[in-house]
């Protein structure tokens, strides 16, 4: 189920996923930032060096640069939802700066935090009801159901925040303003279309009319990630698609992703997806075999 906006671009996705021990998914990482729930069965989630237990009723947070992957044992199963959504929907140029506060929980962590969920907390199932609110809002598209997605998403994080020692409480950080949003937004374009090119930070500073050092601290503020890590995990992203879409070798997807050896890019293939491109090579190839 996928939300857009008027011009066509996704804002949020929410994926309802049924799988089992034959489940085998490279810890990845996404742009996006996520939300998830354990509707029925049992397995684990790898988040970078932690690995949490699942069962019915947990609450999975991730933000844009952990690295994750789910993990099943012989006979189990587990039916989760999983919602995607860009910083930009809860918090964009037409937002105030309090809609900023929504995502203190992706990037002012306080020392306590932990990607699951308290179950002991009365407010996780609040939340687990909320995501599955998000799911038939999604479901049944009645009038206005995007902005009911947008209020029910904005409610769970305000229920963290209050109810949860996960943030950094105390910290003062000055949202960016209209102007600074767009121009990040105009950044990402560019970046979006450019990844086979040779992207350069001061090149990029220029389109928010700053300094290097001060566009990479207004990039990752609002993105969670610095604009060198969200260009390397764009690449590796759009290699992976053209690994299982094409019959380019790797040397020719490495430079058509923007990478300019093949050391460079398997370093950074392996270091975002803890997978060489030769495995998920196979993978494809043994994929399009069975069909």
């Amino acid at each position: 189920m996928v939300l857009r906006d008027k011009m066509g671009s996704v804002l949020l996705t929410l994926d309802d996923h049924y799988i089992d021990s034959t489940y085998r998914v490279a810890a990845h990482i996404h742009h996006k930032l996520e939300l998830s729930c354990v509707v029925e069965g049992t397995g684990r989630y790898q988040i970078d060096d932690r690995v949490y237990n699942l069962q019915r009723g947990d609450i999975i947070i991730l933000n844009n640069c952990e690295s994750h992957a789910l993990l099943m044992e012989e006979n189990e199963t587990l039916h989760h939802l999983v919602i995607h959504f860009d910083p930009s929907f809860i918090w964009n140029s037409l937002s105030n700066d309090i809609d900023y506060n929504f995502l203190l929980i992706f990037f002012e962590r306080g020392p306590n935090f932990s990607n699951k969920l308290d179950r002991e907390n009365p407010a996780t199932a609040r939340i687990f009801s909320l995501i599955l609110d998000i799911q038939q809002e999604l479901q049944s598209r009645k009038l206005c159901y995007e902005l009911v997605v947008k209020i029910k998403l904005q409610t769970i994080f305000a229920e963290i925040i209050r109810n949860y020692d996960y943030i950094e409480h105390g910290k003062v950080v000055k949202p960016l303003s209209g102007n600074e949003i767009e121009y990040l937004n105009a950044v990402i374009s560019y970046i979006n279309s450019n990844l086979d090119k040779d992207l350069r930070l001061s090149e990029l500073a220029d389109i928010v009319h700053v300094s290097p050092s001060y566009f990479s601290t207004l990039f990752k503020r609002f993105n969670g990630v610095s604009p060198i890590e969200y260009i390397v995990h764009k690449r590796v992203q759009r290699a992976i698609e053209l690994i299982k879409t094409t019959s380019m070798n790797l040397t020719e997807i490495a430079m058509a992703c923007g990478f300019n050896n093949g050391t460079n890019f398997y370093k950074a293939f392996k270091k975002v997806t803890r997978r060489t491109p030769s495995f998920y090579r196979r993978s494809a190839e043994n994929t399009s075999s069975v069909k």
